[in-house]
């Protein structure tokens, strides 16, 4: 895998334009040529399944009418009082004779007229006092009835039953259909009436049907009784053709060949089984799927062409602008000639010439004077005093102005060191919300000794959130700029109140910082240009909110609400902090 994907991240534009086209159309067309000649199959035989069935359904439709009219006319026999009074009489002269001949063979001869298809009507009869016709009468003897025939006609007690296939003396197939006639109150038979039809009668129901398929018309012992081939009449179907018949529709094999073979069983137990190779189904498809494939290649064939132009004329294109980068980052800022397509190739390159030339102009303009302007400012931080040192100095004064007996100058000198010690915290930008409050509180007492009694200040700190840190310096500007600012001239004492808890906002916990005097207050244009970018006045205030913004994101910062006369509150928003342990 390892090596597929180095080789294809080293390959041309050219070769991964010609893999990812051969991958992306001949997968979908092997498949959808695949797919469809599997579908088509599918359908074919369903369809031919369909034509077979239906076909089937009209052969066994035309052979039941045949079949029903056997039935009635045996029925009509059956139950003829005449008939079984005429050959049960015992006849003693001619005369009786004669009337009973003229009864039965007119009964007879107008059944053959009315029923042109029928072989045969045969009456047998136990009577020997009514001698045989020659025509429609016999006695049942082993001569006229075969044994076999005869046990199985005497079995069916009143039922109809069709024999085998037997040849006439003409030679002609015929089946007949037997029944025997009983006394209908006593049930005790006095003889039998064979049906006869041609086979040949059967076969020409089937035998229009015999298009690229062949045709079995089966009894109810699955003998077959008409077929094209008559060396198969009155064999098993298994045995003559070779499958069992054991579903309504299945692909058998027969001398190696698969067929499609479809069958339906008639009220009478008759079958139509239909047998289909399944080569001749599939030719169609296969002729079909043959002309795909061929247009499919020719298609890929023309496809790779085409593909091969478009590439090395995209490709010649894509090698200009990539030279030309390297160019650029060796520093040479050449454009480009211009690309008059308007295509994502020429919209590249001219995106790729403004690049350059805005790169230079920002190379000459921007960066040069950024690093003047860096060397500039690196030397006014160095010329100023070094804050350690400045901390440092402070307490050198205070052990001088103790040794010296001046305890004021020593008090405000050591807060003022206090205050730089704690301000920097050993570089971090981070303390804890007690060290903050210490550190406003050594500011308080340094501004108390510069402004006497002018203003006093209120704590409301929730202890619990002592541990808990926060960003630096952030009270000290507010407490600066109220006594600055928010004194009256009247000499009237400022409160200035500082609250630090807990609150929600933007559903999460918020640690909120108040400092809140009720001095002069500032009027609302004032207070809208405080914390722009304009305002000087209010560095210190507009820096804590950037510091604030840029630390902890846009949804935290500094609010002012303030009203002339009435007051100053300022309001820090910060996220509530895990406790720094």
């Amino acid at each position: 895998m390892k090596t597929l994907k180095r080789f294809f991240n080293n390959s041309s534009l050219l070769q991964k334009l010609l893999l990812m086209f051969l991958t992306v159309t001949i997968t979908p067309l092997i498949f959808i040529t695949v797919f469809f000649y599997d579908r088509t199959e599918q359908r074919l035989l369903e369809l031919t399944y369909e034509n077979m069935y239906s076909s089937n359904q009209q052969i066994s439709s035309n052979v039941n009418a045949h079949l029903d009219n056997l039935y009635q006319i045996s029925s009509m026999i059956y139950t003829n009082e005449t008939l079984q009074a005429y050959l049960t009489q015992n006849y003693t002269n001619d005369y009786s004779i004669f009337e009973a001949y003229r009864y039965i063979d007119g009964l007879l001869y107008n059944l053959m007229t009315a029923n042109n298809n029928l072989a045969s009507i045969t009456l047998y009869v136990h009577n020997t006092t009514l001698p045989e016709d020659g025509l429609f009468l016999k006695h049942i003897t082993h001569e006229n009835l075969p044994l076999q025939y005869l046990s199985q006609l005497q079995q069916t007690y009143g039922n109809n039953m069709f024999s085998n296939i037997v040849q006439d003396k003409k030679g002609k197939n015929i089946i007949y259909l037997g029944r025997t006639l009983n006394f209908n109150t006593q049930n005790q038979p006095y003889g039998m009436v064979t049906i006869g039809i041609y086979e040949e009668l059967l076969y020409r129901l089937i035998e229009k049907e015999e298009q690229n398929k062949s045709v079995y018309l089966l009894n109810e012992k699955n003998q077959i009784i008409s077929a094209t081939d008559k060396s198969l009449l009155n064999l098993s179907f298994s045995e003559a053709v070779g499958p069992e018949l054991s579903a309504d529709k299945e692909v058998v094999t027969i001398n190696g060949d698969s067929n499609l073979l479809v069958y339906n069983t008639m009220y009478h137990g008759w079958k139509t089984v239909s047998l289909t190779p399944i080569d001749e189904i599939m030719r169609s498809s296969r002729q079909t799927a043959m002309q795909i494939v061929v247009i499919a290649i020719f298609s890929l064939v023309l496809s790779i062409l085409m593909i091969i132009v478009i590439a090395k004329y995209l490709s010649l294109r894509l090698r200009k602008l990539n030279r030309q980068a390297a160019q650029v980052e060796l520093g040479n800022f050449t454009l480009l000639p211009a690309d008059p397509s308007r295509d994502e190739i020429g919209q590249l390159s001219s995106a790729f010439n403004q690049m350059s030339t805005q790169l230079k102009d920002m190379i000459d303009k921007l960066y040069i004077k950024e690093l003047a302007k860096r060397d500039a400012e690196l030397y006014a931080w160095q010329s100023q005093i070094n804050p350690h040192f400045l901390y440092n100095t402070l307490s050198g004064i205070s052990s001088l102005a103790i040794q010296k007996g001046n305890v004021e100058v020593s008090e405000i000198v050591n807060r003022l060191a206090r205050f730089y010690q704690t301000s920097l915290n050993m570089g971090r930008q981070y303390i804890t919300l007690e060290k903050e409050i210490t550190l406003t509180k050594h500011y308080f007492a340094i501004q108390h000794m510069r402004f006497d009694d002018s203003f006093m200040e209120h704590w409301e700190v929730d202890e619990s959130l002592l541990t808990h840190e926060t960003l630096k310096l952030l009270l000290q500007p507010f407490v600066e700029n109220a006594i600055n600012h928010a004194i009256y001239d009247n000499h009237t004492c400022l409160n200035i109140t500082i609250r630090v808890y807990q609150s929600v906002h933007v559903d999460a916990p918020a640690l909120i910082l108040e400092v809140e005097d009720d001095g002069c207050g500032m009027s609302s244009k004032q207070v809208e240009t405080l914390l722009s970018s304009e305002s000087k006045a209010g560095y210190g205030i507009k820096n804590v909110h950037e510091r604030v913004q840029l630390a902890y994101g846009q949804n935290y910062g500094v609010t002012i609400h303030s009203q002339e006369g009435l007051g100053t509150k300022i309001t820090v928003i910060l996220p509530l902090q895990q406790d720094i342990e």
